[in-house]
């Protein structure tokens, strides 16, 4: 008869936790790497309540806390609820300095260092595309990473146009297999425009079901696919209280950064 030892029956039933760390080690480098050019990030969803300017928050702050340079938040997604709110951050209005930087200080004129963030909340956030282009392009090059909160978009009217603002996209979805399907449907579609961002699917765990949704549509696309945990701590711009949702965030956010390397 065969003798088990008890680690090693623990290691199949629950996982390795030598695995995990190393696997949060390589994540954790891969945010802190030194970027060759600014990494735009477009953080963006088809439906409401999917969970965009929750993951958007939560980006910014797991990748503010691994680099050394400030990460530029921007919050064009024309709700109350979105990216600058979550950071504290008043609405700004246009400001010429900024408009045609030169340095960074020009680039920051008007707004605020806080916790390794710099976010930009334009006041006018109707047209998100034409806020963009006229407020934060001109000061996305101070940065090494900048993180865009651009909400609900729709396939038909400008979800073209903000993903084509960006190296990478964050398609956020909730967790269900009908909105995943739905999300999945414009994936091809948004890395297919003539500036080819790279695009990674974030299916939010809103019902409790589990990431099943999320392996299933992950064997099946080439694109990066990340579970986040349902987590009550996140409600409200909360930190997360579950190792697993932290491990989802750190390891989106890795993917995100390294985006080049995921596609290669």
């Amino acid at each position: 008869m065969t003798v088990l030892d008890s680690r090693a029956l623990a290691t199949a039933v629950f996982g390795s936790g030598a695995n995990g760390r190393i696997e949060l080690t390589a994540w954790d480098a891969a945010i802190r790497g030194s970027l060759s050019t600014t990494r735009r990030i477009g953080v963006l969803s088809l439906s409401s309540a999917a969970g965009t300017s929750t993951v958007a928050h939560q980006l910014t702050r797991a990748v503010a806390a691994r680099r050394s340079a400030p990460v530029l938040a921007v919050d064009v997604s024309s709700g109350d609820d979105g990216l600058g709110p979550r950071l504290g951050a008043a609405p700004v209005a246009p400001d010429e300095t900024r408009a045609g930087a030169r340095t960074t200080a020009e680039a920051l004129s008007g707004l605020e260092v806080s916790g390794g963030v710099v976010a930009l909340r334009p006041r006018d956030s109707t047209d998100a595309v034409g806020t963009w282009l006229g407020e934060a392009a001109p000061i996305t090059r101070f940065f090494d990473v900048a993180i865009t909160d651009f909400g609900v978009r729709h396939p038909l009217v400008d979800l073209a146009a903000c993903a084509a603002l960006c190296d990478v996209v964050c398609l956020v979805s909730d967790g269900r297999r009908s909105p995943v399907e739905h999300a999945r449907s414009v994936v091809a579609a948004i890395a297919g425009l003539p500036e080819a961002p790279t695009v990674v699917l974030a299916l939010v765990d809103h019902a409790r079901e589990g990431d099943a949704v999320a392996r299933a549509v992950a064997t099946g696309t080439p694109h990066p696919v990340i579970a986040v945990p349902f987590d009550p701590g996140l409600r409200a711009g909360g930190a997360a209280r579950r190792s697993l949702t932290h491990r989802a965030i750190v390891r989106l956010a890795a993917a995100l950064v390294r985006a080049e390397e995921t596609a290669a």
